[in-house]
């Protein structure tokens, strides 16, 4: 379990910190920059630590239960409660805002990977081992895979 330091830290130099922290992510513009930054700045429990709260959200907010997310995420219930507790009653909205973040990416995705699967359908047939043979074949992996990660399938 992650532990944090008795000594603490002045209020003031703690919210100058975490508002230059918060003022570096915003600045990240680049996916390895952030992933690089957060590999180095959060230790491997750390990270797992938030990718599973981040988790829960969404689950919680797709309407998965406990024992769902649990026997998905290997959490305890009571991490699940602090999550959901927050995702209802936080005065900020941080999670939740997110979590809606999120869910309209998914379904944007899904509706360019249902465009993408008509237009494969209805493109005439192409001739075997063709440039646009191999072009469809691909395109029809990338969509497969794509939605088996996402569950889709």
């Amino acid at each position: 379990m992650t532990k944090i330091s008795r000594r603490f830290l002045d209020k003031t130099l703690e919210n100058y910190i975490l508002a230059t922290f918060l003022r570096t992510i915003l600045s990240l513009k680049d996916f390895d920059d952030a992933k690089n930054f957060m590999g180095d700045l959060l230790s491997p429990t750390e990270k797992t630590m938030l990718i599973k709260r981040l988790g829960i959200a969404v689950l919680l907010a797709k309407g998965k239960t406990y024992e769902e997310i649990d026997e998905v995420l290997k959490v305890s219930r009571n991490t699940i409660m602090n999550v959901s507790n927050s995702l209802k009653h936080s005065p900020s909205q941080g999670y939740r805002k997110i979590v809606q973040s999120i869910n309209s990416d998914q379904k944007r995705e899904e509706l360019f990977d249902k465009v993408e699967e008509l237009l494969l359908k209805v493109s005439p047939k192409k001739l075997y081992e063709s440039p646009a043979y191999e072009r469809k074949k691909k395109v029809g992996k990338e969509l497969f895979m794509r939605r088996l990660l996402r569950g889709k399938l």
